[in-house]
């Protein structure tokens, strides 16, 4: 676990900038190894905890899932070097996400198609309780659209209520 130099879960969670209940999920799930503990049951943790936290969150902000993640460490902390692991899937995170660079443009053309369409159009369309813009919108909108909305609500995790921060 490296130098051991006692830190209490606030002070890594204030340096690794998360929260003490997301380093408690991240010992849950395996990526945080479980730290030591004080006669009095407080965790102890090194300074190596805090980099590895801020790995996590690097990782996190690189688009990697947890699950990648913990494949990620658990080469590292079975000795192998998981560089070549993680250049492979950085190749996949890229190719998914010019995928949606491509959809989006392409939603993004038909969009502004129909919102071109909608200011051709008068004004004060009559709509009989539904807005006949949409009523009458092409089906390539509505079919390509409805894949490309926002996502309003984040994916399942493994355990509910806790979040990344």
């Amino acid at each position: 676990m490296g130098e051991m130099v006692a830190l209490l879960i606030g002070e890594v969670a204030q340096r690794a900038g998360v929260s003490a209940p997301t380093i408690r999920y991240y010992e849950e799930i395996g990526l945080l190894g479980k730290p030591l503990r004080s006669s009095t049951g407080y965790r102890r943790y090194s300074e190596s905890s805090v980099e590895q936290v801020r790995f996590i969150r690097k990782a996190q902000a690189l688009g990697f899932s947890l699950d990648e993640i913990g494949e990620i460490l658990k080469l590292s902390r079975s000795g192998e070097t998981p560089c070549s692991h993680v250049r492979s899937l950085g190749h996949q995170h890229l190719a998914a996400v010019e995928q949606r660079i491509r959809q989006l443009h392409h939603f993004r053309d038909q969009l502004a198609e129909e919102v071109a369409r909608w200011d051709a159009q008068d004004t004060a369309v009559t709509c009989g309780g539904l807005c006949q813009f949409i009523a009458d919108a092409e089906p390539g909108v509505m079919n390509d659209g409805a894949s490309l909305q926002p996502k309003t609500s984040r994916p399942q995790r493994r355990r509910r209520g806790v979040t990344g921060q």
